[in-house]
């Protein structure tokens, strides 16, 4: 039994010099860091996997898209012969972008026979519900001005903006006043601001956007409802910028706000596009076939920012409930 026990001990003991050379020990490194290469290396594969498959189904996604406009089109014309479906010539500015003096004017023009110009004054993107072009614009502040134009059976154009520095403050929104009756009229014109950044890539329909009433509410001297009176409103739409570099846009809806346990429901709604870029937009387009980087180029986001004025009407005529006063 103790020659059985004292071989064992030797045997283990002669293993020490084994485990403890740094041989050992090398080799077990190097394998570890082969694993470990292997398993980085299947991570890569794994995702650009991932990738490939993503940029082919937004490949997919857009032949798809260009397939049905060109059916659509076809049908058109199958439908209305000598019916051309063409894209509307955008706007064009007397002035072009820079700093201006006050009281400077700019002209809109369009090329297309017929179109009819929107345009806006405070970067929201312009659309049919906006002002109608009739005549020169009067610039007396720092303006980011945008315009559409529209034409009979033709699409709408893409939006023409121009930045124009003026020199001074911004204008200034004076407060409302209103009658002695305290009612506030319907179709009367409220001074909204946006509170907050709201960007196509991440908002959903459905959520609320903070804005501010951006003036006071008066009658008299009283201030029935103050600047800064939070606004009930919406996101009604969103398109996420895509492939062809197609801008994501934000829309959004203006509900209510409440004043002393009175509610003014309002009506008004802006929408904003990510900038556009109709040439890359054209080249893309006539790349499409075997052009998998080019297709999977996206727009710009839309992005909504804190201080972006707008107006809003009061929908029914509002009797304003008396604020109480401080003691």
């Amino acid at each position: 039994m103790k020659l059985a026990f004292l071989a064992l001990v030797l045997g283990i003991t002669s293993l020490v010099p084994v485990l403890d050379s740094p041989y050992a020990f090398g080799q077990q490194d190097i394998a570890a860091q082969e694993v470990r290469a292997a398993q980085q290396s299947v991570h890569e594969m794994q995702e650009q996997q991932r990738h490939l498959d993503e940029v082919d189904r937004q490949t997919q996604e857009t032949v798809n898209n260009l397939q049905n406009w060109s059916n659509a089109r076809d049908q058109a014309m199958a439908d209305s012969p000598g019916l051309s479906v063409a894209l509307t010539s955008p706007p064009q500015f007397s002035v072009k972008s820079g700093g201006l003096k006050t009281g400077t004017t700019v002209s809109i023009s369009c090329p297309t026979k017929n179109a009819v110009i929107y345009y806006t004054t405070t970067g929201w993107t312009p659309t049919t519900s906006s002002r109608r072009y009739t005549g020169p614009v009067t610039l007396l502040a720092t303006t980011q001005l945008q315009a559409i134009a529209v034409a009979p059976n033709m699409a709408n154009s893409f939006y023409a903006s121009a930045s124009y520095k003026i020199k001074g403050p911004p204008l200034t929104v004076f407060p409302l006043e209103i009658g002695a009756d305290g009612i506030l009229h319907a179709k009367t014109r409220l001074h909204l601001a946006t509170n907050s950044t709201v960007s196509s890539k991440n908002a959903k329909v459905g959520d609320k956007i903070p804005i501010l009433l951006d003036q006071d509410v008066k009658v008299g001297d009283s201030v029935e409802i103050p600047k800064g009176t939070s606004v009930d409103a919406t996101i009604t739409a969103v398109t996420r910028s895509g492939i062809l570099s197609s801008p994501g846009s934000i829309s959004f809806a203006v509900h209510s706000l409440v004043a002393n346990g009175t509610t003014v429901a309002l009506q008004g709604s802006e929408r904003l596009d990510g900038a556009i870029h109709p040439l890359r937009t054209a080249l893309l387009v006539t790349t499409i076939v075997g052009t998998i980087p080019a297709v999977a180029i996206h727009g710009s986001q839309g992005e909504i920012k804190p201080g972006m004025r707008f107006t809003v009407a009061v929908a029914t005529d509002t009797p304003l409930k008396p604020s109480v006063p401080t003691p």
